[in-house]
């Protein structure tokens, strides 16, 4: 505020962005509020460029124009919509007072620096409520997010998809009858802490550590794999999905990334059938922006490793939000906000 004059212009250079694919491309926008102001809000697209620049090495920068017109007010920007690990405990209290008897919050773990890594149970609890051998097994469905500390998205529809299965609607009542949903909404709490972008307190990428996760370097990996593990080897559990919610830098809609199940066609058929439901069901999910993937760089994502610990009929996905928007055939982009992320 020292430096702000009232009604002052600013432009902002943004310099070695990496990639020439990128959603400042297709109209995203910084986003910035003030003191007066506290609500997110994105700036006019005419006022932000992405482009290569000779003056930096051909690197990428983005440019944008601001005017600043309170000269009392902090103004604050970023990328995107942010979620904290305070944002997220506030939330757990919250729901913590609900008293709900249908929901269990337990702590898996503490981080290297002690923060909690929380653990929801959505449902019956099927490791403490063993069936009769003529009962079929509990479904179970494990979702986690926020692997990457920048993919603040993946955390609002995390939060959006817990609203939604601790709700009285009718659906929400009938999938907690027959399932149960374990749910870590927030599996890198120190690099949400810490403001990185992709690791964790090491400098590690979290979602490149689950081939032989070590339990002093990644804590989270290593008892949520432990975890998924169990929950496979007990005959009183099915465990039919495991979901990794995560935002993406340069494409549209949410969408999955599936494993290629080579030689197997019913089960390639049932991977993709989820897809098509979510198709179906959601406007802002594009079955066509999803893909089939064996790509070797990713081996070491949650993805790829998990399958090798859990039963042969689990299915397990990368659910990608785009940060910008969704985009349906023939029509403009419409920018995601923090409700329609919630929606999601």
């Amino acid at each position: 505020p020292e430096i702000i004059v009232g009604f002052q212009v600013v432009i902002f250079n943004l310099t070695n962005f990496s990639k020439a694919k990128s959603l400042y491309r297709e109209g995203m926008t910084p986003l910035v509020r003030s003191s007066s102001r506290p609500h997110w809000q994105r700036m006019p697209a005419r006022n932000c460029f992405y482009y290569k620049c000779p003056r930096h090495k051909m690197s990428y920068v983005l440019s944008f124009i601001f005017e600043f017109d309170v000269e009392e007010d902090s103004y604050y920007f970023a990328y995107s919509f942010p979620y904290t690990y305070t944002d997220l405990q506030a939330y757990l209290h919250s729901l913590d007072r609900l008293n709900l008897p249908f929901l269990r919050r337990e702590l898996l773990c503490r981080t290297t620096q002690h923060r909690r890594l929380d653990l929801l149970i959505i449902g019956t609890d099927p490791r403490k409520s063993k069936s009769a051998e003529s009962t079929p097994p509990r479904r179970v469905v494990f979702i986690c997010g926020r692997v990457h500390p920048g993919e603040s998205p993946a955390s609002y529809v995390c939060h959006g998809l817990i609203d939604f299965l601790i709700s009285s609607d009718p659906l929400a009542q009938t999938l907690r009858r027959r399932v149960t949903f374990i749910v870590v909404p927030m599996m890198n709490p120190d690099g949400v802490f810490l403001g990185n972008y992709r690791c964790g307190l090491f400098g590690l990428d979290l979602n490149r550590q689950w081939g032989d996760p070590r339990p002093w370097l990644a804590p989270e990996n290593y008892h949520i794999k432990n975890l998924l593990k169990s929950l496979g080897e007990d005959p009183g559990i099915s465990l039919d999905f495991v979901i990794d919610l995560h935002a993406h830098s340069t494409a549209m809609n949410a969408f999955c990334f599936a494993n290629l199940l080579e030689d197997e066609l019913p089960r390639m058929q049932a991977e993709l059938a989820f897809l098509r439901t979510l198709d179906a069901n959601c406007r802002m999910f594009s079955f066509s922006s999803s893909r089939v993937c064996c790509d070797p760089t990713k081996h070491g994502t949650g993805r790829r490793a998990i399958p090798e610990v859990v039963e042969a009929h689990t299915h397990c996905y990368t659910l990608e939000v785009s940060f910008f928007g969704y985009q349906t055939v023939g029509s403009r982009p419409i920018a995601f906000t923090q409700q329609s992320f919630i929606e999601v």
